[in-house]
């Protein structure tokens, strides 16, 4: 569908497109073969589309007319589900959205605000474009927020399992390593979209593309700030189990310290040589027991004053 955007929003056939007027636009892939040649697209721009293998990750390219671009879009609630994946061609009186995979018509839902928008706003390809990435990443603050909540509830979860924690910790990091990512490949479609590759945009509204990069560059330190974060409660973390194991090992080391000296008298007095007067002396198993009660004893008073536990 292409859409004549003068003061009201009239869709037209493809066919009808001239200079005169500004026009967004959303097809598929199929509909984008059937009429490419009428937009003059390279045949390449086309195979790189059908190369669904080749969209891992958001690209643009100028060619010599128009820009064209890749764009996985990553859901950031929730970052490991299947992604939409959309391809985008920019003309000084035209802005063309190709949907390659969209099964949630999430990018069909911003196409349709976005156009509708851009009638308030006056008419210009500088425009319709920003507003379009703009309500791309409109939702995404909340979503990040809600990332946000997750990590301090890891801090805040002292009880959590160390296999759960551990689990959840490698969730949320790859979470946030796919989040910055995905927001740096959009500053840089955002940046060449400032360097006006043949005067696409009008030179006074190119400040949109570089609010556009701030907002993205703003998310992207958030979410670079949650990976900090999310690395220090992991410190932490750590840190709590390294001391309950140091706890555990005193307490043996302890236990251990305090019967070695029981352990040396028993093997001494467990030879029963002939020789040996103890073993004859009628108050010898008494002796023992003392000086083994006083060791136990003694010992347990100096590991007390040094603190051991």
């Amino acid at each position: 569908m292409i859409y004549q955007i003068d003061s009201v929003k009239k869709e037209v056939d493809f066919n009808a497109v001239s200079k005169e007027h500004m026009y967004i636009g959303m097809m598929n892939l199929k509909e984008l073969k059937e009429c490419y040649y009428q937009f003059h697209i390279s045949l390449q721009s086309i195979k790189h589309c059908e190369e669904t293998s080749t969209i891992h990750q958001n690209v643009i390219i100028p060619h010599k007319n128009y820009y064209y671009g890749l764009i996985n879009l990553i859901n950031a609630r929730d970052v490991f589900v299947k992604k939409d994946a959309m391809a985008f061609f920019i003309f000084q009186n035209l802005f063309l959205i190709v949907i390659i995979d969209d099964e949630d018509q999430h990018i069909e839902d911003i196409f349709s605000s976005s156009s509708n928008y851009v009638l308030d706003e006056g008419m210009s390809i500088t425009r319709i474009v920003y507003c379009f990435f703009s309500e791309l990443i409109s939702r995404d603050y909340q979503y990040i927020e809600e990332l946000q909540e997750e990590v301090e509830d890891l801090e805040n979860d002292d009880e959590k399992e160390a296999l759960m924690f551990t689990k959840t910790f490698k969730k949320l990091n790859k979470e946030l390593l796919l989040l910055r990512n995905y927001y740096d490949h959009l500053i840089s479609i955002s940046e060449e979209l400032q360097m006006n590759h043949h005067n696409i945009f009008i030179q006074d509204e190119m400040r949109y593309f570089e609010i556009f990069t701030h907002r993205l560059e703003r998310i992207s330190d958030n979410i670079q700030m949650l990976r900090d974060l999310l690395n220090q409660v992991y410190a932490v973390h750590q840190s709590k189990l390294d001391y309950q194991l140091n706890k555990t090992m005193q307490f043996f080391t302890v236990v251990t310290t305090i019967f070695m000296p029981l352990t040396l008298i028993t093997g001494w007095y467990g030879m029963n040589f002939k020789n040996m007067p103890e073993i004859d002396f009628q108050y010898s198993y008494y002796i023992v027991i003392s000086i083994s009660m006083i060791i136990v004893w003694g010992l347990i008073f100096l590991f007390k004053r040094k603190k051991f536990f």
